[in-house]
């Protein structure tokens, strides 16, 4: 039980060390910024599963102002202590509007560590509205085995 817990708070130290991350650059439209989620890599212990999910109030209006967010998703394979990327996806953009959330769950599979980042373009205003969560979740009894909540700031 306790390397049960101390495999816990390492994931969790991680995914919360990398997880708020954005990039400065400006897009073409005026006041967009490109944003960037991203959980770092992540060992799934068996049976568990990483849910990444995106919501938020954006710009009040009832929609996110035309921005469209993607979810990456990353396998890695171990080789001499080294975290190569294996496989790599990335899912069709979603919309949301006001009081819309979107998730998506990766399992660990055949890798032996996944990743997910979660991308898009925001106004300022609506990259401080929006929530992104991590959960690690046991897939035989569906509880969730830790859980992460972040703020993103552009």
């Amino acid at each position: 039980m306790k390397r049960k817990t101390t495999r816990t708070a390492l994931v969790l130290s991680v995914v919360l060390s990398s997880l708020i991350c954005s990039d400065p650059t400006a897009n073409a439209q005026q006041g967009s910024r490109r944003f960037s989620a991203d959980t770092g890599i992540v060992t799934l212990g068996p049976n568990q599963v990483l849910r990444v999910a995106i919501a938020g109030d954006f710009d009040g209006n009832g929609d996110v102002g035309g921005s469209d967010f993607v979810f990456r998703r990353l396998g890695y394979i171990e080789q001499d202590n080294i975290y190569r990327v294996a496989s790599q996806s990335t899912t069709d953009p979603i919309r949301l509007a006001q009081d819309e959330g979107a998730s998506i769950d990766i399992n660990q599979g055949a890798f032996n560590a996944v990743r997910c980042i979660v991308s898009g373009n925001l106004t300022v205003t609506d990259a401080r509205n929006a929530r992104v969560t991590v959960h690690i979740i046991n897939r035989t009894t569906n509880q969730v085995d830790s859980v992460l909540i972040a703020l993103l700031i552009p």
